[in-house]
């Protein structure tokens, strides 16, 4: 059974709405960040292998590639033009770069709010997918 990505998302929300006082405040924090960037990258990044059949990222893929910046840049430089593509590609990018500081940065003074941008800027991308996936299917 395939899983469903969107669940990280879920996932994110709890973390950050459970964080409150508790002593692993800030590994909740930085763990909803994270768990928001994976969510959307990956129904990001089978949208174009599934959707958009793009070779690059099938199961049998023969390129070596950074698939993270790869599928933003698909995005953003969409051969549709459309804004709402473009925005996509670039709000993954801002939201991959919150979750490498999330991830890798021993302080971050800003934490409480680039969680909640985090979550805001996840959930309009999987709004945005969730549409593009159903247009797909008229």
């Amino acid at each position: 059974m395939r899983f469903n990505w969107s669940e990280y998302l879920n996932l994110a929300q709890e973390l950050a709405a459970i964080s409150g006082d508790s002593v692993n405040n800030e590994a909740k924090l930085r763990s909803a960040v994270s768990r928001a960037y994976y969510a959307v990258f990956c129904v990001a990044r089978n949208y174009l292998r599934d959707v958009e059949k793009d070779p690059r990222l099938s199961h049998n893929k023969t390129t070596d590639i950074n698939e993270h910046q790869y599928v933003a840049e698909e995005f953003i430089f969409h051969k549709s033009k459309a804004k709402k593509m473009i925005k996509l590609g670039e709000n993954l990018s801002r939201l991959r770069q919150m979750r490498n500081k999330a991830d890798y940065a021993d302080t971050i003074f800003t934490l409480s709010n680039d969680v909640k941008t985090a979550l805001k800027l996840a959930q309009n991308i999987m709004t945005t997918l969730t549409e593009l996936n159903q247009e797909t299917e008229l």
